[in-house]
């Protein structure tokens, strides 16, 4: 499910980063970053889609810093602000994954600024 999430979003989406790319991940879970896009904003339009993601670790929840595991990576501040989390299960189906692919492809554009790079 995470390739089916990343490989859509790169085809649907511009400017999509995937946070650790070619580094060992855990395959439940996909950290993007949208360039140029509100994280909190992002997160938000997705809530009221009922599609549930984060923006930062478990342990920095209710905090606006950035992450500091992704600032620890290298990406900036507003990099870090940029990025949402998402986790799928043994569970996650297809279907499920379409549609968060669809409400970020919705989304996404309205909110992205018109000085991103």
């Amino acid at each position: 499910m995470q390739k089916r999430l990343e490989h859509q979003l790169a085809h649907r989406l511009p400017n999509v980063v995937v946070n650790a790319a070619g580094s060992p991940r855990t395959p439940s879970i996909s950290n993007l970053q949208f360039t140029g896009v509100d994280g909190e904003a992002l997160l938000i339009g997705l809530d009221l889609d009922g599609i549930c993601v984060s923006a930062g670790a478990a342990c920095t929840s209710g905090t606006l810093k950035p992450s500091h595991v992704l600032t620890a990576m290298g990406r900036s501040p507003q990099q870090a602000q940029a990025s949402l989390r998402f986790s799928m299960g043994h569970s996650t189906t297809e279907a499920e994954v379409d549609a968060v692919i669809d409400a970020l492809v919705r989304h996404v554009p309205r909110l992205r600024s018109e000085d991103a790079v």
